[in-house]
């Protein structure tokens, strides 16, 4: 149906630029709130987005965000979120059923909340199949813009001993200052021409004024980013000191909570920082993880399912005594590397291994095996063996600093990553409110 409804509003929305319009609107069940390449925004989509922002807005400020304000940040987020979509359907990108169940499962879990009422309130009032099939295209977005990102990030062994460094100076003080930082991001280009770095300053000095004005700063950011960013109003939480970008690190230094600094510039555009508040915390001790795994690998002629079965049957095996975790490591794992050990994989950090991996490890109890878990290599077994405290390791500390500066990176790329697809598409915003508001999408400043 939903789709019946799409196609029927692109109808309309391709009849409403010809002549014809008038004869055409009673075709029309949904209207269109932007064309995105071959596809639409469908205002009653928009319309949920915007109610969304709005409630996460005063959730997160307790301040009311403009409508019409919401209403562009929604725009924003729809776009990044088709366009991906579109590149995951062009590279043939899907989930089993499978897939899609365990992605619930964790999801929830981490919820602590059962499947059946994550999905209630993840999409309240929505039929239990439609939440799920939302859920998947969720899942899809962050899978393949994650996979996307990664490919960008350049992680330097110099900026990890000297971030390293910092984390074992903070880690003796026992304490380390955090920050509480919004950010405005006004979107401009490394090779940018002389026209659009004024055009950017003009917007940057306005948005200044407007704040000498007594105008809010997220709302400002709301308003002014672009792209999914937008949604958020700029708020970035407490960052620990260090995992501040350096270049933002100086003048925050010398800041108090409320003052704005900036503009500085990066390779993504111009910023405006505002400090919210300070405050210090007990530094998070370096937890190393002493783990083994199975790992079965799926094909053509092995599927999820088959991996899932075999995976289970070899812990119920170990479970009952029949065979040891070792044991069936070595008989059963397609990871050559720690199957000759067992599966043993030392100790090690969180921050080694592939996210899903990682987030499932640390759930676990010692002595602990876990159910069959899906990562980018395939379908595990782990079994905990140990954890402790890591004060001296200085190997330690650098998986610390690789994965903070890998995070930081991430958020980077993602501005540039948004930017780039949305230069290369076709978009036409059709909103009747947006268009009468005369509000700017256009991403080549």
């Amino acid at each position: 149906m939903l789709k019946l409804k799409k196609v029927l509003a692109l109808s309309v929305a391709i009849l409403a630029m010809s002549s014809n319009f008038a004869s055409a609107q009673e075709l029309e069940i949904d209207s269109t709130a932007a064309i995105v390449n071959s596809n639409i925004i469908l205002t009653s989509e928009l319309n949920a987005a915007q109610e969304q922002i709005i409630r996460q807005f005063k959730r997160q400020n307790n301040s009311n965000l403009d409508p019409l304000t919401a209403r562009k940040a929604a725009l924003e987020g729809l776009i990044s979120r088709e366009l991906i979509l579109q590149m995951a359907k062009r590279q043939g990108i899907d989930i089993t059923d499978l897939q899609l169940d365990q992605a619930l499962s964790q999801t929830a879990a981490r919820n602590n909340m059962s499947v059946q009422n994550f999905l209630d309130t993840y999409m309240p009032g929505m039929p239990l199949a439609q939440a799920r099939e939302k859920f998947k295209e969720e899942f899809i977005f962050n899978e393949l813009k994650k996979s996307q990102i990664r490919n960008r990030i350049n992680v330097s062994q110099t900026d990890v001993e000297l971030l390293a460094n910092n984390l074992k100076k903070a880690q003796a003080n026992s304490v380390e200052p955090r920050y509480h930082l919004a950010q405005i991001i006004v979107p401009l280009s490394a090779q940018a021409n002389i026209q659009q770095i004024q055009k950017a300053d003009a917007t940057i000095n306005h948005i200044k004024q407007l704040l000498r004005q007594g105008a809010n700063f997220n709302e400002l950011a709301a308003r002014y980013t672009q792209g999914s960013l937008a949604a958020q109003g700029g708020d970035l939480g407490y960052l620990p000191e260090s995992q501040v970008p350096p270049p933002f690190l100086p003048a925050l230094l010398k800041a108090k909570p409320a003052d704005v600094l900036g503009p500085f510039r990066s390779p993504y555009g111009l910023h405006l920082i505002k400090l919210i508040d300070v405050s210090t915390e007990l530094v998070e001790p370096v937890r190393l993880y002493d783990a083994s795994h199975i790992l079965l690998s799926t094909s053509i002629i092995f599927s999820d399912d088959a991996a899932v079965k075999k995976l289970k049957e070899i812990k119920s095996a170990i479970e009952s005594g029949n065979m040891t975790f070792a044991q069936a490591a070595s008989k059963y794992s397609e990871d050559t590397g720690s199957a000759i050990n067992g599966g043993d994989l030392g100790y090690a950090t969180p921050e080694t291994y592939d996210p899903a991996f990682a987030s499932a490890m640390v759930k676990l109890r010692q002595g602990q095996i876990s159910d069959p878990i899906k990562s980018s290599f395939g379908w595990h077994i782990i079994y905990l063996k140990d954890v402790k405290i890591d004060k001296n390791s200085m190997q330690a500390y650098e998986d610390k600093a690789r994965a903070l500066i890998y995070e930081r990176q991430f958020k980077e790329e993602a501005l540039n990553f948004e930017r780039e697809i949305r230069d290369m598409a076709y978009i036409q915003v059709l909103d009747p409110q947006l268009l009468k508001a005369n509000i700017n999408f256009n991403q080549n400043n």
